[in-house]
């Protein structure tokens, strides 16, 4: 099925203030804010929950290692490309981003922690065990970013799951980042 990738002209009323706020962030309105707006309260909640997410205890190379993860586990090509690129920007190291495309372990252990308490989160659908959990906390985190962790999931869940769904095309300035999930082998 087709999801029409609304623009500034042809957006419904209620997403035209939200996808201008996106061209401003971004330079071009990214394909999946334009099918968001075909669903104004979702374009809406989604930017208001990014913004959110930018505003919690992570760095922003933190925030886009939870990002990274959860577009891995739920296979999203689309998010993938994008916070590849979002990720180089903001200064994370070649091989933190090269290890979290892969599914390779981080060097650092505090960020692996953060990855591996992210994927547990999304494989066991909140229900960690309490030595995941303690093992979160002995690297370094919080109680407050376990729940932080959870707003990141929430964000790349309506992302990765409308991507699904919509077959998102990539944008063009993401192009260099095309990312399939590795076939992991025994």
């Amino acid at each position: 099925m087709d999801f029409p990738i609304y623009t500034l002209d042809t957006a419904p009323e209620a997403s035209k203030a939200a996808l201008a706020q996106a061209k401003a962030t971004f330079g071009f309105i990214p394909n999946l804010e334009g099918i968001f707006a075909q669903a104004p309260s979702l374009l809406k909640g989604s930017m208001a929950l990014w913004d959110l997410f930018a505003a919690t205890s992570f760095t922003p190379v933190e925030q886009q290692v939870i990002y990274l993860s959860a577009n891995y586990e739920h296979a999203c090509h689309y998010c993938m490309a994008a916070h590849s690129g979002l990720a180089k920007l903001i200064g994370m190291s070649a091989d933190d981003l090269q290890a979290l495309r892969n599914g390779t372990a981080l060097r650092d252990a505090k960020l692996q922690a953060l990855r591996q308490f992210t994927q547990r989160m999304l494989q066991a659908r909140g229900w960690v065990e309490e030595h995941e959990l303690e093992a979160f906390l002995a690297a370094g985190y919080t109680q407050q970013q376990v729940l932080e962790v959870i707003l990141g999931i929430a964000i790349k869940i309506m992302h990765n799951y409308t991507n699904h769904i919509a077959t998102t095309p990539l944008d063009k300035p993401f192009q260099p980042y095309v990312w399939s999930k590795p076939t992991v082998t025994a």
